[in-house]
């Protein structure tokens, strides 16, 4: 559970959104998009500036408020959490360590002599490693840097474009396509706010380390070849001003507006903000709704472990043919609800047609949190041990048994 001594923001509406399944393989419930906002009575929701908003509690998918979210807006440097996660999957798949020497291409070289563009100013004579690289990616938004990792990783930057939509496609990012790594406007590239919300929780749920390059308050560069050290603050105005604060990224040019996806911990609790097209005229007013969004979701929202993973349930399944004729039943997975203030549902057990032999952990049901008739949020119920499929004799005998009952019922 979970409480703010922050100042209360209202609000007016509240939205679930399901963001788990087979393209996002996590162990979380699945939380359903559904017109059962009535039921939550929830309370106002900031006025923010920004144009397509959603605030996502990472620990289950759940949406607590979002605006505007399916819009297909430009991206700008939001592109570069898709690149992040690319490095990281290439480091746990062990074809590429943060040691290796990730090469200022030509590609890279064009980019860092561009005006007007967010840069390392990297320069082709220089030696850093991935490492390195991802620093200036994650604080800098370093574009030059972006490139010459998608070249390593990709051996070009087309196709390292071509896998961060694979990516996107097997994450089902359906309203996001990617023309480059770096998030400079190009026509056809673009993405949405849920679709960034997504993404973030899979970056942050899997590779939980992306947040040590993203939480860094600076990042120092010292260039051998200009004989010069610089230090830059992280992009991210919020790093050690906002409790909880460690990332994610920020975004801008003239067609995306400021954009921001931000990511925030506190009591074990993480919540994800994603604003986009926020105003041209104030570089600020993306934290600002970014603060006004945490502070919602942080004061206003409980989150509640309705049913634990692998904990006996008070509930049995069916299974006609198994030697146990009764199941014990689980959660397959933490059953996690956000609920505001003085709202109360419950957990119930929806059966499915089981058949053995019945294995533990395989589904037979569902787990459903159901406020006012209103399917809140579920995961799977599994059976809670084997159950091996019963012999002929005791199908035989369990069915003549059925059968007297039957006959003695129409007599």
């Amino acid at each position: 559970m979970r409480k703010s001594s922050f100042p209360t923001i209202a609000i007016a509406g509240f939205a679930l959104a399901l963001t788990t399944g087979a393209a996002l393989p996590t162990a979380q419930a699945e939380v359903i998009h559904q017109n059962a906002l009535a039921a939550l009575h929830a309370p106002q929701p900031p006025v923010v500036k920004a144009q397509s908003v959603v605030l996502m509690d990472a620990d289950n998918g759940q949406i607590l408020y979002e605006k505007n979210a399916d819009e297909r807006r430009a991206p700008a440097s939001t592109t570069k959490i898709m690149t992040m996660l690319l490095v990281m999957e290439a480091v746990a798949n062990h074809k590429i360590s943060w040691d290796d020497e990730v090469p200022v291409t030509p590609d890279a070289y064009q980019v860092a002599t561009t005006s007007d563009v967010s840069n390392a100013y990297l320069d082709p004579r220089e030696h850093f490693t991935l490492r390195d690289m991802m620093d200036f990616i994650a604080v800098l938004s370093a574009n030059d840097a972006t490139v010459a990792v998608a070249d390593r990783i990709g051996g070009d930057k087309d196709n390292f474009v071509a896998m961060m939509n694979q990516e996107a496609k097997r994450l089902g990012l359906t309203g996001t396509h990617y023309m480059n790594p770096d998030g400079l406007p190009q026509q056809d590239h673009y993405t949405t706010a849920m679709d960034l919300a997504k993404l973030s929780r899979y970056l942050i749920t899997h590779y939980p380390q992306v947040l040590e390059f993203t939480s860094k308050p600076n990042v120092t560069i010292k260039s051998e070849v200009r004989k010069q050290t610089n230090t830059w603050p992280n992009t991210d105005e919020m790093i050690g001003h906002y409790p909880g604060v460690d990332g994610l990224k920020t975004g801008f040019t003239d067609d995306a507006g400021y954009c921001f996806v931000g990511t925030a911990q506190r009591n074990g609790v993480r919540l994800i903000s994603v604003v986009m097209g926020d105003t041209k005229n104030d570089i600020h007013q993306r934290f600002v709704d970014t603060q006004k969004l945490f502070d919602y979701g942080f004061q206003q929202f409980t989150e509640t472990k309705a049913a634990a993973e692998g904990h006996p349930l008070a509930y049995t399944v069916s299974v006609p043919n198994g030697k146990s004729t009764k199941l014990a039943v689980t959660a397959g997975d933490d059953l996690i609800v956000d609920l505001p203030a003085g709202v109360q549902g419950q957990v119930k057990f929806v059966s499915q047609p089981v058949v053995a032999p019945v294995h533990q952990g395989q589904k037979v049901g569902t787990l459903e949190y159901v406020v006012d008739g209103n399917v809140i949020a579920e995961t799977d119920a599994v059976a809670a041990a084997d159950d091996p499929k019963a012999n002929w004799f005791v199908r035989l005998l369990r069915g003549i048994g059925h059968w007297f009952s039957g006959l003695l019922h129409r007599l």
